[in-house]
């Protein structure tokens, strides 16, 4: 790695901060990447919000563009559309786009494991992996997958913004990680409009230390790419603005049984995943078109059960249940988790926050009536946090991404206890966090394949 740069910016800070050509074509290539990777989790959520206006016209005989359709005949194109679309997204992934698997925070962890002039980091990074990560994600949401966007808008940031290291002549500390941290952390924060969860989630989760050299680069990331958002989304809270609290001793304790048993529900959720993906690589491998066709006609028999609620993010219900304190039958929760399940044991690129989300706030919601008294909304961001800290084991994430998304400064302690237990209790099942396990299968299957290509 050539370590000219960091020399000059070491030996004449002032010369290469204030006057320096080349430092002000870096800045210019870094802010643009970071425009580039708003206006990507931009088109990730206007996708996403379509894609609910076109269930609504398969399965309520809701007009799309002037047509309508009957609910059976559009429940039965539902139900094609996600048996073809696995396999289709599936088979491209695995012909045409090798490394855009799974949510892509894991990959871009798996990134930074490996040195910048390392071939491998080329199988992880690269414009060829954006495209078909975008590409993907789209055919995937249209598919009834049950996925969501940030771990797509984490790939394909990381990509954009680590790529203009190739033109611009970063400092090997940016080259090395603080690109990627930065592209990471700008995907997220721009996806759910949550700049300080976004921040927080690269220093703890992503990159798994601080790194003080790097946060500038990681902070103006995620300003930028939020602002691009803004332009035509405004400054949205993600749930919309909410006051729950917790208003007497008594009702803290509450906590406590829906933080144990979310988060363990959590560890399991994870831990299955872990293993699914194990057992559907080794079994890929000898059945290309049975598997990805069997777990399309999974999706589909979740959506046919559930009235096609398993199909999408799930972010309007919990939206509904926050906001508008909508109902939920017990189906709606296990069909949803399972949904996620099927749908990122595939491999197909896809997030599991709002999913997660959605299961959390269905469970608090459903236990809302063994805490009479106690504000549901309360309940259900408890479990939100509690369930989302037992799936991906980032207690820190877990809170400040929920605060920003809801405003609701006095439900900060309570979540806080919360993410601490949930944390706790997903360990008894779940050893190792998710994004860390699968980073390390990921890894370890492109040594594989790197070794087997230098003998054969």
């Amino acid at each position: 790695m050539d370590t000219r740069i960091d020399r000059e910016i070491e030996e004449h800070p002032w010369r290469e901060a204030l006057f320096s050509g080349q430092t002000w074509v870096r800045r210019s290539l870094f802010l643009m990447a970071a425009i580039a990777t708003g206006l990507v989790a931009l088109l990730f959520n206007l996708a996403d919000r379509f894609s609910v206006t076109f269930r609504a016209f398969l399965l309520k005989g809701e007009s799309l563009w002037g047509l309508e359709i009957d609910s059976q005949t559009g429940t039965g194109i539902a139900m094609g559309l996600s048996i073809i679309g696995i396999w289709l997204a599936m088979t491209l992934r695995d012909r045409f786009f090798p490394g855009t698997q799974g949510t892509g925070i894991p990959q871009v962890m798996a990134s930074l494991n490996v040195e910048a002039d390392d071939p491998l980091r080329q199988s992880m990074l690269s414009w060829r992996i954006a495209i078909g990560k975008a590409l993907l994600l789209i055919i995937g949401i249209y598919a009834g997958a049950t996925i969501g966007r940030e771990g797509p808008s984490v790939h394909v940031g990381a990509c954009l913004i680590y790529l203009i290291g190739c033109w611009g002549h970063f400092p090997s500390w940016a080259v090395q990680r603080g690109l990627i941290l930065a592209g990471g952390a700008a995907g997220i924060a721009a996806a759910f409009n949550a700049p300080i969860a976004g921040t927080v989630f690269a220093i703890e989760e992503i990159g798994r230390s601080f790194e003080k050299k790097n946060v500038g680069l990681i902070m103006l990331g995620v300003a930028v790419a939020c602002t691009a958002c803004w332009v035509y989304l405004g400054d949205y809270v993600f749930y919309g603005k909410l006051n729950p609290s917790l208003t007497s001793p008594s009702q803290w304790l509450v906590i406590i049984p829906v933080a144990i048993v979310a988060g363990f529900l959590g560890g399991c959720f994870s831990r299955a995943v872990v293993a699914s993906t194990l057992w559907v690589n080794r079994t890929l491998r000898s059945h290309r078109v049975l598997l990805p066709l069997g777990l399309g006609c999974g999706l589909a028999g979740l959506g046919l059960a559930s009235g096609g609620m398993s199909y999408g993010s799930g972010y309007d219900q919990a939206l509904g249940i926050l906001q508008h304190d909508a109902e939920v039958t017990f189906i709606y929760p296990l069909t949803k988790a399972a949904g996620n399940f099927i749908s990122l044991a595939s491999g197909i690129p896809g997030g599991l926050f709002d999913p997660s989300f959605a299961v959390g706030a269905a469970m608090g919601k459903l236990s809302a009536p063994l805490f009479p008294g106690v504000d549901p909304r309360a309940i259900s961001m408890i479990a939100m946090t509690a369930y989302f800290t037992g799936v991906v084991r980032s207690p820190i994430t877990s809170v400040v991404i929920l605060l920003e998304m809801t405003t609701a400064r006095d439900m900060a302690m309570p979540l806080f206890m919360a993410a601490v237990i949930a944390y706790e209790s997903s360990k008894l099942i779940s050893k190792t966090p998710i994004y860390e396990a699968l980073a390390e299968i990921f890894l370890q299957d492109l040594r594989t394949k790197q070794t087997d290509k230098s003998t054969a």
